[in-house]
């Protein structure tokens, strides 16, 4: 039997204009809920992060949530957990990590309810390294995930009958060729099972295989218009009709493959082989060839020690400094997708941050080294800028 496992990843930053939110419920979000709670036998893994969750609550889109909730008590839908605020988990401190995985679970089951009981992590970014998988362990989780690319650079070829394990925690490998396939390209489902079912075949030699697929949702009716349908519906359709090949969901693998202790890299689904060759993991989010990333994350760990000072005095501080870490500013001011706009929308959080901290702990001299250090970011945007007008 060939298992195909869809992992979707729904999330907005918190710093999101409400009329785009919107804008993609009705493009995405409620498409995908007609999707998964349809009675063409759907199975499928999402992560939805807190940050989107506490969105689409506060602006009324209950329906979406409902939808949710309904299609993970008939066991369509499997939760997967994440960080509530999108951190990037490899960059942050490891308590950070634990905070930021316990507001999520925590959070969500308030606003899902009881059905939201995730077995699994999708670190943000797929951006994973080793020692994660020891604190997933020690926090309950059975399983996390981060993209085959890396692990086939640096240990071989992906596997299929096997899971990897480090810590006593399967670590699942997205299949970076076939995800970007589907999400870089259009595919009419079925034509895109028949391809896979072909390619499968090859690989399996005859024995029992998984892959695993996993993207942005956002990828069906907001990137691609109608993807939902042109896709997910063709392809729930083809499946139907395929004895050999079986959608599950992540956790069901768990009990269909053993595991096999692994060594798996530092990996995002957002690296190249460049990028691996030249030992840059993270290059989206902290490039160390990115002068404007190193001067955010001089900023960011400036504030985060400042807050984690303050924070047990005041509420607000621990707050903000949750959402402030959120991983879209450092993607912003990557060299393929630089927005200033977005990058200064990061660091006028932080700035917010570092002020109320200060002001709780009266510390004149960390607030003025916060502004230089905010200068210093500035200074490397304004760089760049000129830089791309020459």
């Amino acid at each position: 039997m060939k298992y195909l496992s869809i992992l979707l990843h729904l999330y907005q930053p918190p710093t999101q204009l409400g009329f785009v939110v919107d804008d993609i419920v009705r493009q995405c979000y409620e498409p995908l809920v007609d999707i998964f709670t349809s009675d063409l036998n759907p199975r499928f893994t999402l992560n939805l992060n807190l940050s989107l969750a506490e969105q689409l609550r506060d602006r009324g889109h209950t329906h979406v949530i409902d939808g949710l909730r309904q299609a993970s008590e008939r066991g369509t839908l499997e939760f997967v957990d994440s960080g509530a605020y999108h951190p990037i988990f490899p960059l942050i401190p490891e308590s950070e990590v634990r905070r930021q995985l316990e507001l999520n679970r925590t959070r969500n089951q308030e606003i899902f309810g009881p059905s939201y009981q995730p077995k699994g992590v999708f670190p943000p970014e797929m951006c994973f390294s080793g020692h994660l998988a020891q604190l997933f362990h020690e926090m309950g989780y059975q399983w996390c995930i981060t993209d085959d690319l890396p692990y086939t650079y640096h240990t071989g070829p992906s596997p299929y009958d096997f899971i990897p394990t480090m810590h006593q925690v399967k670590v699942f490998l997205r299949s970076n060729t076939w995800s970007n396939e589907l999400s870089f390209h259009t595919w009419k489902g079925k034509d895109f099972a028949a391809k896979l079912h072909g390619a499968l075949d090859d690989w399996f030699k005859g024995q029992d295989g998984y892959l695993i697929l996993a993207m942005d949702g956002e990828t069906f009716g907001h990137h691609h218009k109608y993807y939902e349908e042109k896709f997910l519906r063709s392809l729930l359709y083809a499946m139907q009709a395929d004895s050999e090949m079986k959608l599950v969901t992540i956790s069901e693998l768990l009990e269909k493959f053993p595991g096999r202790p692994q060594f798996v890299p530092p990996s995002t689904w957002s690296a190249s082989m460049e990028d691996l060759c030249n030992d840059d993991p993270y290059p989206l989010w902290h490039s160390k060839f990115n002068p404007i990333h190193h001067n955010q994350w001089v900023l960011t760990n400036h504030v985060m020690q400042q807050a984690l000072e303050a924070a047990p005095r005041d509420p607000e501080v621990r707050r903000l400094l949750d959402r402030a870490v959120y991983s879209c500013q450092y993607w912003w001011a990557s060299a393929w997708n630089f927005d200033p706009s977005q990058v200064f929308r990061g660091a006028y959080l932080l700035l917010d941050t570092l002020e109320r901290a200060c002001s709780v702990t009266a510390n004149r001299e960390a607030l003025r080294v916060g502004r230089d250090l905010y200068n210093n970011l500035v200074f490397s945007i304004a760089e760049r800028m000129s830089a791309k007008k020459s």
